[in-house]
């Protein structure tokens, strides 16, 4: 049993709400639907820290999911304001000391600062992997600090534990900066992959594609082909492409069953070490294959 595994059977998931703030409809799904599979069933969303606000007052959740880049009011402002009602009182927030995991691609030693200074509980970097996400929302229901109110600062105390053990992103600022070096590729391969399941996941749900889901498929895997070719993971970002050219060739007639061999064809790439071998080699010739035949009996239909 993981570490997150075993914290987490220590809350009451069904009972447990939890606000998840994201102006990105794709990526709100997905977390969603993350939260939903490990055991969560009390969530609530948000496009902008305005909606939050008021869900925070109907809702009184026990977790929020908060992104930093929001139209309007920004992820640190609402943390700010949330916080401050502890010193005056603010019937818009009737739990001041709600923990709040941060989102965002920001990995600078000043913005992680700035939120720990804002008092955010946990810090999660995007890409983020299901289990980074999980990690972080363990921990900030699990290992909540004491909570601080002073004249210079209101929030979770800011002191990080020293030994070695500890692996919250927020321990110090030069351990996130060295985390964030060492795990951007890696990150990049599981947050894929995550992704591109909880799209599968929304898709059978919904007994099929509709246009939003494809608008957003599409756009994901432009992005991972993009990080792919960063990378220069060469039959990854292949693997993507064909995905992509595929969902836009076919559009709401594409195939579960093809679908489903992108995505096995993108995890096997991942969990290879060197992409030159003839097993990757052999996936990109299936995809080129598959997708040729799809389009050839289209034609002929």
């Amino acid at each position: 049993m993981s570490e997150t595994s075993a914290l987490l059977r220590h809350v009451n998931l069904p009972a447990t709400t939890v606000l998840i703030v994201e102006d990105n409809d794709g990526l709100r799904r997905m977390i969603v639907e993350v939260l939903r599979a490990s055991g969560f069933q009390q969530l609530i969303q948000a496009r902008d820290a305005e909606e939050a606000i008021e869900l925070l007052g109907a809702y009184n959740p026990d977790l929020m999911i908060l992104d930093w880049n929001l139209p309007g009011l920004s992820g640190i402002d609402l943390t700010l304001l949330l916080r401050q009602a502890a010193v005056n009182e603010d019937a818009r927030f009737p739990n001041p000391r709600i923990p709040v995991l941060m989102l965002t691609g920001r990995q600078r030693s000043r913005d992680v600062t700035e939120a720990r200074n804002a008092g955010v509980d946990e810090f999660v970097i995007k890409p983020f992997s299901t289990r980074s996400l999980m990690r972080g929302v363990a921990s900030a229901l699990c290992r909540q600090r004491p909570f601080i109110v002073s004249a210079g600062y209101v929030g979770p105390c800011r002191r990080r534990r020293k030994d070695e053990d500890y692996r919250g992103l927020m321990r110090r600022v030069d351990d996130i900066e060295a985390a964030a070096d060492r795990h951007s590729r890696a990150l990049f391969q599981q947050t894929l992959s995550v992704e591109l399941e909880a799209l599968h996941a929304l898709m059978s749900a919904r007994g099929g594609l509709h246009k939003e889901t494809l608008d957003y498929l599409i756009e994901r895997t432009s992005e991972a082909e993009t990080q792919a070719v960063r990378y220069r993971q060469r039959l990854l970002a292949e693997a993507t492409r064909s995905l992509k050219e595929y969902v836009s060739y076919f559009g709401n007639a594409a195939e579960p069953d093809v679908l489903d061999v992108h995505l096995d064809s993108i995890r096997r790439l991942n969990a290879l070490r060197n992409e030159d071998t003839a097993e990757a080699q052999t996936i990109i010739r299936q995809l080129d294959a598959l997708v040729k035949n799809r389009k050839r009996k289209r034609l002929s239909a």
